[in-house]
């Protein structure tokens, strides 16, 4: 296996003093446990005769996409299982409950609702208690095994005290991931993820995310009931949940997977872009920067950042990645403001603009994916420089990292 890259942010500085909700700190330990458990297995059969992996964690291997597909497959399948058993049993509950209603053609007294809905809703409870329970336990095997087939490890017994403090910011990271927690939006490193976000746009994303499965249903039951008219039985009505159920935990499961597969390769791939951008042309001298052009390098990630509006583990590795090489900053310096990094970035020497469009360009991708935000930042930085808004060298550097692909210096500096 290869070891953790040493830019994961810590802990303690993203997030101060403040405690982990209990559901994060269980899921850390469920990982880093199951983890060490199948540190100690792989390490008796290198002994045996087996051997390491040797490649960077970001880059998957035939080996390692063919173990990794193999169990988003899986976990597909047994998330979509959950959810057609949920909502069968569910249906069954029902039916079963209806005649507490009386006489179907008549209307039913208060008493006789009350019995329904806290029989029918009891037992919808508990199934809907019990297959979360499955889908989170289930999320955080899946996720373990992600991290151990591309080869990262969570936990070793030599580790130092630093190195177990960047292992558990890891698993921090992909317990979020499985437990579809948001990134978080608290200020770290002198960034407001929110500063520049719309508070109704945050409400109204956060009520359609908690809504999405009940407003799916009640939908889907609406168009049925209007498409079918009478034929619509109450059976037929008490079972429209399966498909729903089945084919949304299964979305659910992929988009989980796949945030968690990101988040594995990321503090790799960061350290790796970082280099390309810093370090320069093999043969060459590093790039020299002034003041502004450092301050600028950093400002691209806060931007970024703001940009999106959460703290990304990839964003904030990148984040400590850069800061890394380009030194220590005054603490006086506005990183989060997306305005100032436009202004500041039109004055800098050409040399120096490549840079920092460099880094806002593995920015925008490291998260896997570039949205309008992101891209509507890195036209704007462009145009600020007078150079082309042309993007494609950025998809192409996000679909290598996303892909799994080595990613090669040249890419990275090719981006400006």
């Amino acid at each position: 296996m290869v070891a953790l890259p040493s830019s994961s942010v810590s802990e303690t500085e993203r997030s101060g003093a403040k405690k982990s909700p209990l559901l994060e700190r269980l899921g850390v330990q469920f990982l880093s446990q199951a983890s060490a458990s199948a540190v100690r297995a792989a390490s008796a059969g290198v002994g045996a005769g087996g051997a390491p992996e040797t490649d960077a964690i970001h880059v998957l291997n035939p080996k390692e996409r063919a173990a990794l597909r193999a169990i988003e497959r899986g976990a597909i399948a047994r998330a979509a299982l959950a959810g057609v058993i949920n909502a069968l049993l569910t249906g069954l509950a029902e039916l079963l409950a209806h005649p507490l209603l009386g006489d179907p053609d008549a209307q039913a007294t208060t008493q006789q609702l009350l019995t329904f809905w806290t029989v029918f809703g009891s037992a919808s409870l508990v199934f809907a208690v019990a297959e979360i329970i499955f889908l989170y336990w289930d999320a955080l095997r899946s996720v373990r095994a992600l991290a151990l087939a591309a080869g990262l490890e969570l936990a070793a017994a030599d580790d130092s005290e630093g190195k177990r403090a960047e292992r558990r910011e890891v698993a921090l990271a992909l317990a979020r991931a499985a437990l579809e927690l948001p990134s978080p939006a608290e200020p770290a490193f002198g960034v407001d993820p929110r500063r520049e976000a719309s508070r109704l746009r945050l409400a109204l994303a956060s009520i359609i995310y908690k809504l999405k499965i009940s407003v799916t249903n009640f939908l889907f039951k609406a168009l049925i009931r209007r498409a079918l008219g009478r034929l619509a039985t109450r059976t037929l009505l008490a079972f429209l949940a399966v498909p729903v159920n089945a084919l949304w935990n299964g979305l659910v499961c992929a988009w989980v997977l796949r945030e968690a597969r990101l988040r594995v390769m990321g503090p790799s791939a960061t350290v790796e872009m970082a280099r390309a951008i810093f370090e320069g042309e093999p043969g060459q001298p590093p790039p020299a920067l002034s003041e502004e052009a450092k301050h600028s390098a950093v400002r691209a990630v806060g931007a970024a950042i703001v940009r999106s509006y959460a703290l990304h583990p990839n964003l904030a590795a990148l984040l400590v990645a850069v800061r890394a090489h380009v030194g220590e900053l005054d603490d006086d310096v506005v990183l989060d403001d997306s305005r100032l990094f436009l202004t500041r970035l039109a004055g800098l020497a050409r040399d120096e603009q490549d840079v920092v469009l460099r880094v806002l360009t593995a920015a925008a991708i490291v998260d896997g994916r570039l949205t309008v935000e992101e891209k509507r930042l890195l036209r704007e930085a462009l145009a600020a420089c007078g150079r082309s808004p042309d993007l494609g060298a950025a998809h192409r550097l996000c679909k290598a990292f996303v892909s799994g692909d080595p990613i090669a210096a040249s890419d990275v500096r090719g981006t400006a």
